[in-house]
């Protein structure tokens, strides 16, 4: 049974009350477009940058583009997707809001790079058009093959416009990795595709292109590696994400451990979390 007016409504107040004490205790948040009222998430917004606070708004494709434009000139940090919102007006209209705020728009693709057109997300022209204009483009293989070739040109035109690109890649480290490295893209990877030995080898060269290009590639430690190959990763400038629980202080892992905390990464090089690889 629906609920009644009043008390929809009274939960909504709530719901609002509840959101604006998560903005004073002063830490970031990140909001679905589809939580709260559009009243109530621009007095969070405007709440959250007097207190230099960041607000990361998900879109669900609810709200036309002059609603969100409204939200995006407090510096919400906007993410949105292929399957929220496919066209390219209306993600260039809002680039061109949270450019001129000073945020930035992160755009997932889930979908296959197909021809304009073609299945649920922007086609590889659409696609670098916007990244050239600064939008931050973030892919990976996990369903959909990628054309690392044409990655390396998408990532090359992030990065000359001041946008970031960033790669999540499943399987075997392929020797395209690199060049895509050298363009500039952040790359996400698993453990799982790294072997101890020589194995390791297209993992360091990786590490270090990415350094050298003012990136990195991001390692996943998922099942654990021996510590002598997660030391050499770290000094050849990879970023280590441990989603493996933390090590006792006895421990020869707890150092590394340790180290990898303080190398942190700039929020855009991720979408939304780097708690699991997308």
């Amino acid at each position: 049974m629906d609920k009644h007016p009043v008390e929809k409504g009274i939960e909504d107040v709530v719901r609002t009350y509840e959101l604006l004490d998560r903005v004073r205790l002063g830490r970031d948040i990140a909001l679905r477009d589809d939580q709260f009222e559009s009243e109530a998430l621009l007095d969070a917004a405007r709440a959250a940058r007097e207190k230099g606070i960041g607000v990361s708004l998900i879109d669900t494709g609810r709200f036309e583009p002059s609603g969100l434009e409204w939200l995006i000139r407090e510096g919400v940090r906007f993410y949105t997707s292929d399957e929220a919102r496919p066209r390219e007006d209306e993600l260039a209209r809002l680039l061109k809001a949270c450019r001129a705020a000073r945020s930035f728009l992160a755009y997932f693709q889930n979908g296959p790079l197909g021809p304009a057109g073609e299945g649920s997300g922007l086609g590889p022209d659409a696609l670098r058009r916007l990244a050239s204009a600064g939008m931050d483009v973030h892919l990976s293989n996990r369903t959909h093959a990628r054309d690392l070739e044409f990655l390396a040109g998408l990532a090359e035109d992030a990065r000359a416009a001041g946008g970031y690109f960033a790669y999540y890649h499943h399987g075997p480290l392929a020797s395209g990795l690199t060049e895509l490295a050298a363009r500039g893209a952040w790359l996400h990877v698993s453990d799982r595709t790294i072997e101890a030995g020589a194995g390791t080898d297209p993992a360091m060269a990786l590490a270090r292109t990415a350094k050298e290009a003012g990136s990195r590639a991001v390692v996943y430690v998922e099942t654990g590696l021996p510590v002598p190959v997660l030391e050499a990763l770290f000094e050849a400038g990879a970023a280590l994400l441990f989603q493996t629980p933390p090590s006792d202080d006895r421990s020869l892992l707890r150092p590394i451990e340790r180290k990898a905390l303080r190398r942190k990464l700039p929020v855009r090089a991720s979408y939304l979390s780097t708690s699991f690889l997308p």
